[in-house]
């Protein structure tokens, strides 16, 4: 009865710490060919924001994301680069990183100049 008693403690508590990874990989459906070197590459930048799990709900895992969407707007602010008609994020992503505590989420974006 203990040796039953014990497994059944182990497997609960391995499935308590479960932690879920999702990824969007297109965020916009826009397509812009680069096909010649028209453009600069301004750098990397990425938003990051946690929150803990028992705060978010569905309903505020869109907000989650705009948060960290703003980080990454404000990681580029603090860089000095001001967001114009010939500047674009491209190769956006989002992780959602999930577990029984925390929900994370990191927005992350390459910056690139028009230049032609």
């Amino acid at each position: 009865m203990k040796k039953m008693l014990f497994i059944v403690g182990s497997l609960a508590m391995l499935t308590s710490c479960a932690t879920v990874y999702q990824t969007d990989y297109n965020i916009n459906n826009t397509t812009v060919e680069i096909s010649n070197n028209n453009f600069d590459y301004l750098g990397s930048f990425k938003g990051m924001v946690s929150e803990k799990r028992t705060k978010a709900t569905i309903k505020n895992m869109e907000g989650l994301v705009s948060r960290a969407k703003t980080e990454m707007m404000n990681e580029i602010e603090a860089k000095g680069i001001e967001m114009n008609h010939s500047k674009v994020l491209i190769n956006m992503n989002v992780d959602i990183i999930k577990n029984y505590r925390r929900i994370t989420v990191t927005v992350s974006a390459d910056l690139i100049e028009f230049d032609k």
